[in-house]
């Protein structure tokens, strides 16, 4: 009992009691009770006492059966742990003995007092053992690429996608070695170089191979004489065709840039060939200064010519190869024509570039030769479809590259013939005078130098609209057209300044103005300074407005507005030019929501030019009335009395001598200015010229002169002649225009109420007497009279100038 419990106390695992050694007596006492009370609790259980022994018998025996097993597993355990614990002992007796013999052997080996003395003499033989065990590697290496590179030309050329499968795997060696050489610190480097030279010499000697087999077939066919291939040679020319594109299918998965199809490369040999004959040689094609001419149409009609033959029978060749492919919507590989133009543009691109730099140091060559390759590469677009394999933004075309080196040059070029041609203009004889024929009756008339000018942005935007990059565009908007367009208004601005010295006191003052240069600018002359500046201007913003709607000018505006919604104010928004320096040339609603275009600025400018040059002709036919009507104010023939039986009718009386001259020079400048200048701002001009007038003769004559009624009649007889004079140049003649002077027509009618009523009417006394009573019978007799534009003071400073009136 004591050994059972030390045993249990000592392990954590179940111990099988024995009942007879290890349960108490009484214990077992206690369980039988208990069980047999449970079996047998009435007197019926006694009938069942047989099978009741039977079953614990039978309990017994299983227990027994797996108590025996237990003991059996136990010793096999037991025997197995003193098996292992023994082979443990000899094994390591065993390592002891072969230590102690090695480090023997070690020593007698170096002569060595101890084995870490003879450890490092061993260092030197074991490291020529690793660097013959790394030559074997590099051996097994270098066998395994020549394999690969057999094995790869052993295809060729009637399985080049057999082929393929050595060569990736070669490429794959070169990349890997490539790869594991930088961790390495650069080791190996001979090997690693010489297994990429490997690859990429295999991949050469494929492609020539291949290329070299379907040249052969070309040969045979006699291509490019295309008109007697037979089935058979065209069945030729398609497996070898399709032979390329299965060795070139690698290549063509990886592409990130245009790729030129190796079968195309072929086809396009003969026609490179030809191009380098004609353009590359001694022959008169190749002159730099019209290669241009030549070249480009070449390049067009090979294209053209070839473009039925490519598509009747490469182009099944290709859709069917790249068919199910992801290249199969990609017009590069799957449209034979576009497929032929970039095989193509290499050799033409290598002829432009060295162009371009010859002519950089030729300015008129050099822009003409940059237009000509902007109109080419829009050809080859808009002809053949071509997007260069991006038909989201389209081919970017030669020209997008040659001015990655040459914009700077050119722009110069362009700006320096562009400002030239303005001064020419500017410096013609007739850049300052009005072409009449430029608009119809009723349109302001520009000058010619205005339209020049305008025609000369025009032709600027033609240099420029074909452009693809957007920095390059602004950069000839900001740079060349509105520079030219502010040097033109600076002008105009020059010429009113001028005006303004000649004409005003303190400009003659200040400026020494001589008396002819005075008397150029009096009467029409200044008026057509001033209709020169305002029509040119007019002119410019009616032409600026105009392209603002034209489609290349809506896309650069919305492009503007694109690129200035993400771009910080301080950072750069096109090219070198800064988010302020383009919004200062172009528009205030930059980056902003509202609407707006690439010549709000300029357009504000001259707006602003137009509308001064405006107030200054309505000044000077304003300021001018003083002057002229200075003899009629003076006249002192109101109170003659005459013929009471004629006085009445005002067609009885001729003119006043004094206003003949007045009505001549006003007729001048109306019939010059409705001429030159469009209705709605005649208008505004005269009827400012004419409130002035109105207040003058109103201040002057009507309410500073006494009249007879012989006076009265005459003075409407004079309003009537100054009424004719605008009906003679204008229809209009009702009465409320501003141009008829309505407030002076009615007061020089109220001067002239008769004395005696006529039927229906009203007399001067009954008048007099109504409108000098209260304020509401005047206005009632005002109105009565029909009159609308004078008020209660006017009407009774009119009649206290009648004399009759007065008695």
């Amino acid at each position: 009992m004591t050994t059972s419990l030390k045993a249990r106390e000592m392990s954590p695992i179940a111990v099988l009691l024995d009942p007879k050694q290890d349960i108490p007596k009484g214990e077992l006492e206690i369980r039988l009770e208990d069980y047999l009370n449970d079996k047998i609790q009435t007197a019926a259980d006694f009938g069942n006492l047989a099978t009741l022994i039977a079953n614990v018998d039978k309990q017994k025996k299983q227990l027994e059966d797996q108590l025996q097993d237990a003991r059996d597993k136990l010793d096999e355990a037991r025997k197995a742990s003193d098996n292992y614990v023994s082979l443990m002992l000899e094994q390591t007796q065993e390592f002891e003995r072969q230590q102690d013999s090695v480090q023997k052997r070690l020593m007698i080996v170096t002569h060595s007092d101890t084995p870490e003395e003879a450890t490092r003499r061993l260092k030197g033989p074991m490291e020529k053992l690793r660097r013959v065990g790394l030559a074997s590697s590099y051996v097994e290496l270098l066998k395994d690429v020549d394999g690969l590179t057999n094995e790869a030309r052993m295809h060729l050329p009637e399985y080049p996608k057999q082929a393929l499968k050595p060569y990736i795997q070669l490429k794959e060696l070169a990349i890997s070695l490539t790869q594991l050489q930088e961790p390495a610190e650069g080791a190996a480097v001979h090997l690693v170089n010489y297994v990429q030279s490997t690859s990429d010499n295999l991949w050469v000697e494929m492609k020539k191979i291949m290329t070299d087999e379907f040249e052969s077939t070309l040969k045979k066919s006699k291509w490019p004489d295309v008109a007697n291939i037979t089935d058979e040679a065209s069945r030729e020319w398609s497996g070898c065709f399709e032979r390329l594109l299965d060795l070139q299918a690698p290549e063509i998965m990886a592409a990130r840039e245009p790729l030129i199809l190796l079968p195309m490369t072929v086809l396009s040999k003969t026609f490179v060939l030809q191009f380098k004959y004609h353009f590359s040689s001694g022959k008169l094609t190749n002159q730099n200064h019209r290669l241009g001419d030549f070249m480009f149409e070449w390049f067009l009609g090979t294209v053209a010519k070839w473009e039925a033959f490519l598509r009747e029978t490469i182009g099944p060749v290709l859709a069917a190869h790249f068919r199910n492919s992801v290249l199969a919507g990609n017009t590069l590989y799957v449209d034979p024509v576009a497929a032929f133009i970039t095989s193509l543009i290499p050799v033409l691109k290598e002829k432009v570039d060295a162009l371009v730099s010859e002519l950089s140091k030729e300015p008129q060559h050099l822009s003409r030769f940059i237009n000509q390759l902007m109109t080419f590469d829009e050809s080859v677009r808009t002809r053949f479809n071509y997007d260069g394999g991006n038909p989201v933004y389209g081919w970017k075309g030669l020209t997008w590259d040659v001015l990655d080196v040459w914009f700077e040059r050119w722009s110069q070029v362009e700006k320096d013939f562009a400002l030239e041609r303005y001064r020419e203009i500017i410096r013609s004889s007739d850049a300052g005078q009005i072409d009449y024929d430029s608009n119809g009756p009723g349109k302001t008339k520009t000058t010619y130098g205005a339209a020049k000018v305008t025609d000369l942005i025009q032709t600027v935007t033609g240099q420029y609209n074909k452009l693809r990059r957007f920095s390059h565009k602004v950069r000839f908007l900001i740079s060349i057209q509105a520079e030219i367009l502010d040097q033109y208004i600076g002008r105009l601005n020059d010429s009113l300044e001028a005006y303004m010295a000649t004409t005003t006191t303190v400009g003659r003052t200040l400026h020494g103005v001589t008396k002819e240069e005075q008397a150029r600018l009096e009467g029409i002359g200044g008026l057509e300074s001033l209709c020169r500046v305002f029509g040119s201007a007019d002119h410019v913003i009616s032409m600026l407005k105009e392209w603002t709607n034209d489609e290349f000018f809506v896309d650069l505006w919305d492009q503007l507005q694109d690129r200035a919604k993400v771009t910080d104010v301080e950072e750069n928004l096109a090219g070198s030019m800064t988010y302020t320096e383009v919004k200062d040339c172009t528009s205030g609603a930059v980056g902003s929501e509202n609407e707006g275009s690439v010549f709000d600025v300029t357009i504000e400018s001259y707006e602003r030019i137009k509308k001064r040059a405006e107030s200054l002709i309505t000044q000077a036919i304003s300021h001018a009335f003083p002057a002229q009507f200075k003899e009629y104010l003076r006249k002192p023939q109101w109170t003659t009395v005459g013929d009471e039986s004629t006085s009445g009718s005002a067609a009885y009386f001729v003119v006043t001598a004094e206003l003949d001259q007045p009505l001549q020079i006003m007729k001048q400048n109306m019939a010059f200015l409705y001429k030159t200048l469009a209705y709605p701002p005649f208008r505004r001009v005269w009827r400012a010229a004419f409130d002035n007038l109105q207040d003058l003769l109103f201040q002057e004559v009507l309410t500073g002169q006494d009249f007879t009624t012989l006076g009265a009649a005459r003075l409407m007889q004079d309003v009537l002649a100054i009424q004719s004079v605008v009906e003679s140049i204008v229809n209009s003649t009702t009465s409320g225009s501003t141009l008829s002077m309505p407030r002076l027509r009615e007061g020089v009618a109220l001067l002239n109420l008769p004395i005696e009523s006529e039927e229906g009417g009203m007399a001067l006394k009954e008048a007099s007497e109504e409108i000098f009573a209260t304020n509401s019978q005047a206005e009632a007799a005002i109105k009565k009279l029909g009159f609308t534009r004078l008020t209660n003071y006017d009407a009774r400073r009119i009649l206290q100038r009648r004399m009759e009136g007065q008695s």
